[in-house]
């Protein structure tokens, strides 16, 4: 179970620099939105926030 775990803590490793360039990408691209931003921003401090949950409860082991 612990090797589970880990195997999944290590394969997420990236995600945080991939979000980045994920939205400096699209802003490139598409440019500044209010509505467009504040429903990304929204996704990600979800997306974070559970991440962060996540990543909580695995160190727990």
């Amino acid at each position: 179970f612990l090797d589970v775990l880990i195997k999944s803590r290590n394969r997420h490793n990236d995600v945080v620099p991939t979000m980045a360039q994920g939205v400096i990408e699209y802003k490139e691209k598409y440019g500044f939105d209010p509505f467009v931003s504040s429903n990304i921003q929204y996704f990600l401090d979800r997306f974070y926030t559970n991440r962060i949950s996540f990543r909580m409860l695995i160190n727990q082991h």
